[in-house]
């Protein structure tokens, strides 16, 4: 019998919350017990800390530079996403009964929605509406946002940006985002009394996303919080111009009591979005089928939350660009793996186990022989991320390569940063002048620039 497929992501979440221990209390307990039941993948990386790039390669396999979905434009669809192919449209295509819960910012040309037979979808747009009729802010209120200069090609303009101030929701909790998915979600599958035909539920969570916007008693679940020690400090070597992106600009002047706060509400709304997961995992038992699913969670990028003197995400530090992901394959046991991985080896290792051929040759690879042990992990394999700006067109830019022991990060307007993971795991000594790692940076920048030449990216690394 072919496996169901039921793929959770959140947004904003960063790795490390994953078997956190904040104030005695697990911050995601039921996404832990997924670990011990599943394979974790420990150094899991985004292809981009922006949305659509990275939820766009997550779904078709194909970085970004290559697609041209660089930015979070919804509109200006590059034409090139009409040769690519998500998991939505192979499992459709293969017999699964498709349905989707959440935001569904995955830029294609056609749509997703015209390229896949749901059984049963809701979107942003479903919610937009419900907050239309019910006078509800979509994305805050204006006291939300904070006013930024960012690069728009050769242009430095204003705009207003998703800031860090938290605020508490007080309408009636079944308008909250996430808890009107989750919802939908287990109605469908409360309804759905059909499983002969195998299904594939994908499950988008908006939480922890800012506006820090969240249920009282949300903020209320993790009150003594241990800060990370480089909150509000730059790392030592930083290029001047870390300071002139986005993610230096939205972090302001906060003392560490508002950090605490900001982590409060991000804590409590990650701790929220668990609850939600437990609530699926829970009907998926009921429903009896839950054994028989193929369950990954990952989220699309992580959030530097006051660390590096940065806020969201837009840069190339791990708290901005390392993931969670978790595979649970019935019949296959537990295991950790420490190795690099990419958001780009998701859909590769998918259709390997389904035995699904894939019709485009995808920039991943399947991790299935690290899953099933048939050889040892690779922990110095190399793993690729971009930033080409934000929402109105190219602006800053970084390309980085990351293994299991350095991190490369090339920047074509200002110098060069290199990173030793396994000594400053916070990325807080910029190495690059070292005459010691001079051939490692050599290495990683020669290697980076070989996939940014494959990937058909713009950018010239000298």
């Amino acid at each position: 019998m072919k496996k169901n497929i039921v793929f959770i992501t959140t947004d904003h979440q960063r790795s490390d919350t994953i078997n956190m221990i904040q104030d005695g209390k697990e911050v995601t307990p039921n996404l832990n017990r997924l670990v011990e039941e599943g394979i974790h993948f420990e150094r899991a990386y985004t292809t981009c800390p922006l949305s659509v790039p990275a939820r766009t390669a997550l779904a078709t396999g194909i970085f970004p530079t290559k697609s041209k979905v660089v930015i979070n434009d919804l509109k200006n669809i590059p034409e090139e996403t009409k040769k690519l192919k998500s998991l939505h449209e192979y499992l459709d295509q293969n017999g699964y009964d498709v349905s989707h819960f959440g935001m569904q910012h995955i830029t294609l040309v056609p749509s997703l929605e015209e390229r896949v037979n749901f059984e049963k979808i809701i979107t942003d747009d479903d919610y937009e509406k419900l907050c239309k009729e019910k006078k509800l802010p979509l994305f805050g209120v204006p006291e939300d946002r904070v006013l930024v200069k960012e690069l728009h090609g050769d242009k430095v303009e204003e705009r207003n940006y998703t800031g860090s101030r938290v605020s508490f929701f007080n309408k009636d909790i079944n308008l909250f985002r996430d808890r009107y998915y989750i919802n939908n979600c287990l109605e469908f599958l409360e309804e759905k009394n059909n499983f002969e035909k195998p299904f594939a539920m994908f499950l988008n969570i908006w939480a922890p996303h800012p506006p820090f916007t969240l249920p009282k008693e949300c903020f209320e679940r993790f009150k003594n919080i241990k800060l990370p020690e480089n909150i509000n400090i730059p790392s030592k070597g930083e290029p001047n111009n870390r300071r002139e992106g986005i993610a230096a600009q939205l972090a302001e002047e906060h003392n560490l009591e508002y950090w605490e706060n900001v982590w409060r509400a991000y804590l409590g709304l990650t701790n929220y979005a668990d609850e939600l997961i437990g609530e699926v995992f829970k009907k998926l038992k009921d429903k009896g089928v839950y054994e028989n699913s193929i369950i990954i969670f990952t989220a699309d990028h992580g959030d530097h939350l006051g660390q590096h003197k940065m806020f969201q995400k837009m840069e190339m530090y791990d708290q901005a660009i390392k993931v969670p992901l978790i595979i649970k394959i019935p019949n296959i046991k537990p295991l950790k793996i420490q190795m690099p991985v990419s958001h780009l080896d998701i859909l590769p290792t998918i259709l390997e186990y389904l035995d699904i051929k894939e019709e485009i040759n995808l920039d991943g690879e399947s991790l299935m022989k690290y899953i099933e042990e048939k050889i040892s992990q690779d922990k110095l394999r190399n793993v690729y991320t971009q930033y080409s700006g934000n929402q109105v067109a190219i602006g800053d830019i970084r390309r980085s390569v990351s293994n299991s022991k350095f991190k490369y990060i090339y920047d074509p307007r200002d110098k060069e940063e290199l990173y030793d993971l396994e000594k400053d795991s916070m990325e807080m000594n910029n190495l690059e002048t070292n005459l010691e790692f001079q051939k490692i940076k050599l290495e990683m920048k020669n290697d980076l620039k070989e996939w940014c030449i494959d990937k058909k990216d713009w950018i010239n690394i000298k």
